[in-house]
């Protein structure tokens, strides 16, 4: 809900903190703490569906037509080997799908084909996938090392047959791809998070790997969401990586999908960068969070759009 607060301003309401202040996310990109009295009902305007890049967000039953030499992305992300349960209506056609990872709950094998079969009945002409931090076969160190003592004491896989199950896509691990003009860079790391796969250390550690994402990428596919862009847990603390922010703003990337964080499923932007947590499952694990969709504008037009919104914010445009 949107909401003004006095001598603040205009904001949205986030999390009832339980003590008789909520915690705001005002509109100037700064979020406090503010008593229930001082909160006034604002207006509700509806969101444009077209980002100032010249991205569009095609909402649900997703049955708007796309514009001529447009491109349709649909986005998953932590489907935890709950596919199979992800309601009818919500796996629309796209030429492009994106997978944010967390596709199995714990990396088991059975779980990396059944997903990868689900793939290839998608009705999409290309699907790029990365893992998270539930695919813990996929991170080879972490389960040799203490992943399959602690999630598969009985049953240990063979993580070396991991990669070579998941067909019926393109699997990025810091890696990218050129998909109809657009490039696209994957990586599965985030800060860590309770001793999972594809953790590293905040600081140092993730910023050695941020700097690895090429300056010239379109459409960033990460696991983690970047800080203050979905990534608010349902205890209000933020689990976002400031230095996955700051990698994306230097670039101006067009559009930054990731999931991780259940709680903070949907959409943001910071005024050139499409910020999405594609998340799946909501904070119960139930897989009835829709796909987020969205059309680009052909290559050449997004890349011109972005610029001129780069330019405006004072961030540096793509090369």
């Amino acid at each position: 809900m949107h909401v003004k607060v006095l001598q603040r301003g205009p904001g949205i309401l986030a999390l009832d903190n339980e003590d008789g202040t909520w915690n705001i996310e005002f509109d100037d990109g700064t979020d406090g703490d503010v008593p229930l009295g001082d909160i006034e009902t604002a207006e509700e305007t509806p969101p444009s569906n077209e980002h100032a890049n010249g991205i569009r967000m095609v909402a649900p039953p997703w049955t708007e037509p796309k514009l001529e030499g447009w491109t349709r992305f649909v986005c998953f992300s932590d489907t935890h080997g709950l596919h199979g349960q992800i309601p009818k209506k919500h796996l629309p056609a796209a030429d492009v799908l994106l997978h944010a990872g967390d596709f199995t709950n714990t990396g088991e094998l059975e779980q990396v084909e059944s997903f990868s079969s689900w793939l290839e009945a998608y009705p999409a002409a290309h699907k790029v996938v990365i893992a998270g931090n539930h695919d813990i076969t996929f991170d080879e160190y972490y389960y040799t090392c203490r992943g399959a003592l602690r999630f598969h004491p009985r049953r240990e896989y063979d993580c070396t047959k991991a990669r070579g199950l998941l067909t019926g896509c393109t699997y990025l691990q810091d890696s990218a791809i050129e998909v109809g003009g657009y490039r696209i860079y994957g990586s599965p790391w985030q800060p860590a998070f309770c001793d999972w796969a594809f953790n590293l250390e905040r600081g140092v550690e993730c910023r050695k790997q941020w700097t690895m994402i090429p300056s010239d990428v379109d459409i960033l596919i990460t696991h983690g969401p970047a800080a203050g862009h979905g990534d608010r847990c349902s205890s209000g603390i933020r689990a976002g990586c400031e230095d996955l922010l700051t990698e994306i703003q230097s670039r101006s990337i067009l559009v930054a999908v990731a999931g991780h964080i259940h709680e903070g499923y949907g959409m943001s932007s910071d005024g050139v960068t499409l910020y999405l947590n594609a998340s799946t499952c909501t904070h119960s694990y139930r897989p009835t969070n829709p796909p987020i969709v969205f059309d680009a504008p052909p290559v050449a037009m997004l890349r011109e759009a972005t610029v001129s919104a780069a330019t405006a914010a004072g961030l540096r445009p793509p090369s």
